[in-house]
C-alpha cells in the first residue's frame, strides 16, 4: 500500500536538524533520527510521536489515503492543555495502513466523524503551533499514525514504554508518490 504525500512539498530526507535552511524551494525535510522532528526522538518531556513537516501557515494538507474520519480533537494550544503553544486541531483518519492523525492543522468545518475522504483530497492547513520564534520553523503538519481502531492520540513519555497503538510513519512517507 502506498500513501500520497500529504503536503504538496518534496519530502528530502534528512537526519540534520537544520536542513530546512538549505532545502531548495518546493522541498522541506523528512525527518530521520537524530533529527527533532523524527518519529521516536526523545525531546525534554516526551518522545515524539510523529513526523513533523516543515511547511508555510496555510499549506494545505491533503489525505495519505482512502478512509474515514473518526475524530476531530484539540491538538495544541490551550484549549488541548499545552498553552505554550498555538490552539490546534488533529484529525483522525482509519484507512489501510490504520490510524492517520493529521496534527496542527485547521481541519475543513465540513469533516466530522463518519465522513469518507479520499487519497490526495485536501483535509484542512497547517497553522502556526510555536509561539516563540527561536530560529526555528513555526508552523508544521505532525504526522502520526496508529493501529486500526485507535481513538485518541497518547503521549510517549521519556522513561515510558511506547504507547501500543503508535507506528512509524517513515517508512510511509519514504515512498508517498506526490
Amino acid at each position: 500500500m502506498t500513501w500520497r504525500n500529504p503536503i504538496p512539498l518534496k519530502l528530502v530526507e534528512s537526519d540534520q536538524s537544520e536542513s530546512f535552511r538549505e532545502m531548495p524551494p518546493g522541498c522541506t525535510p523528512l525527518p530521520l533520527p537524530p533529527h527533532p522532528g523524527a518519529f521516536g526522538v526523545a525531546r525534554q518531556h516526551h518522545v515524539h510521536e510523529g513526523i513533523d513537516l516543515y511547511c508555510p501557515v496555510g499549506t494545505p494538507v491533503m489525505a495519505v489515503e482512502d478512509g474515514v474520519v473518526v475524530l476531530r480533537q484539540n491538538f495544541t494550544g490551550p484549549k488541548a492543555h499545552s498553552p505554550w503553544w498555538h490552539d490546534t486541531e488533529a484529525l483522525l483518519v482509519e484507512g489501510k495502513s490504520g490510524v492517520v492523525v493529521y496534527g496542527e492543522i485547521a481541519p475543513h468545518a465540513h469533516l466530522t466523524a463518519g465522513q469518507n475522504v479520499r487519497a490526495g483530497q485536501e483535509v484542512g492547513t497547517v497553522l502556526q503551533v510555536l509561539k516563540e520564534d527561536k530560529g526555528r520553523p513555526m508552523s508544521m503538519l505532525h504526522l502520526e499514525l496508529h493501529a486500526a481502531g485507535t481513538r485518541d492520540t497518547f503521549e510517549w513519555a521519556v522513561v515510558g514504554p511506547r504507547p501500543p497503538s503508535l507506528r512509524d510513519p517513515t517508512g510511509f512517507l519514504r515512498l508517498a508518490t506526490p
